[in-house]
Order: C-alpha cells, then structure tokens, then sequence
C-alpha cells in the first residue's frame, strides 16, 4: 500500500485534499493514535511500517462524519476511496522520502 501519483490525482480531484486541509489536527493525531497501537501488536523490537499505520486508519475513517459527508456528498460510493485517503493522510504525517538516484 502505497500512494501512488495517479491515486493522488484522483483524490485531488475529487477535493479529498480540502476534507484533510479542514480537519488537519483530527486526522494528525488519528495517525499517531495509529501509530502507537501498532507498535504495540508489532512488538517493540520490530519496527512500525507505513501499511501498519494505514490498516489501523483505515477502519478509523470508514466511521468518520466528516468522511461520510464528504464521501456522501460527492456521491463516491466505492470502498478504495477510504484506502486512498488512509494512504494520503498517512503520508502527510509521514511524507515519502524523496527518491534519489542510486549509485551505478
């Protein structure tokens, strides 16, 4: 699980940015509630991974009001649209590292 470019895309174009932008704070500490729940089914000597995080979310923002409005709203009633934006708040909390060219 991933967010990829067209996935981000989409998600933009359907306002999902503006849903995060107004509940910033919420979905924040969602993630670090996440995080912290994970690293307790994980163990301590293994570290959380980004998918933890996001299967944790993802039952979290399928009850959300103000994701069932928006989804409602914008008459978007297929089930990825709860893991694409899993993906997406995840990653604002947790940016992906920037992709450099390996050594050849």
């Amino acid at each position: 699980m991933s967010l990829d470019t067209q996935k981000l895309r989409r998600l933009k174009g359907k306002s999902f940015d503006k849903l995060y932008a107004d509940h910033a704070a919420k979905w924040r500490e969602m993630v670090e509630t996440a995080r912290d729940y994970a690293q307790t089914c994980v163990g301590k000597n293994e570290k959380v991974r980004i998918g933890d995080i996001i299967e944790v979310i993802v039952n979290a923002i399928r009850i959300d009001p103000a994701f069932e409005k928006h989804t409602k709203d914008k008459g978007l009633s297929q089930k990825y649209w709860v893991t694409y934006f899993a993906e997406y708040v995840v990653e604002q909390v947790y940016p992906q590292p920037e992709l450099k060219k390996g050594p050849k």
